[in-house]
């Protein structure tokens, strides 16, 4: 890894978090705004989402959502998943999110091949990755979580 520091406006992270993911999903619209809906019609904030279409044309979506929510999160997720045809839904209650985030980021390259390599080179294995135009989020294991904050604050140069 280089030794070079990225600058970044911060480091946010959330050990509350429980991911779903739906496999198998055929691919077609509409799939996400009634799986969404009907999270949010029962109150449930989703805090992270990766979505992807594989090579047979299934979908999987990963999504994260509080800790005390996944009970009623999957019965939801369960009954969206008998509609639209999707294979398995899988869970893990214990996952954590920790994000690098700054108003550079479009300038800087190496951002998420830093973020990687350092918990990489933690042995911690990132379960789901998602980003934004300024933010670059990593779902690992709860238990983890401290281990990432120190190792990312001495990669990244942070406020």
């Amino acid at each position: 890894m280089s030794s070079n520091k990225f600058q970044a406006g911060g480091l946010i992270h959330n050990d509350h978090l429980a991911m779903i993911s739906i496999m198998d999903i055929p691919s077609r619209p509409g799939v996400g705004g009634k799986l969404f809906s009907a999270l949010s019609n029962q109150g449930i904030n989703v805090e992270l989402i990766v979505h992807l279409v594989d090579l047979e044309e299934k979908d999987h979506i990963v999504l994260c959502v509080d800790r005390d929510d996944l009970d009623e999160a999957l019965a939801v997720v369960e009954r969206v998943r008998e509609e639209v045809g999707g294979e398995a839904v899988t869970s893990d209650p214990e996952v954590a999110s920790v994000s690098i985030f700054g108003p550079d980021f479009r300038e800087q390259r190496g951002i998420a091949s830093r973020m990687c390599e350092t918990l990489g080179c933690c042995n911690i294995n990132i379960r789901a990755i998602s980003t934004s135009l300024s933010t670059l989020t990593c779902v690992i294991d709860a238990r983890r979580l401290d281990e990432a904050v120190r190792a990312l604050r001495e990669a990244f140069t942070l406020p």
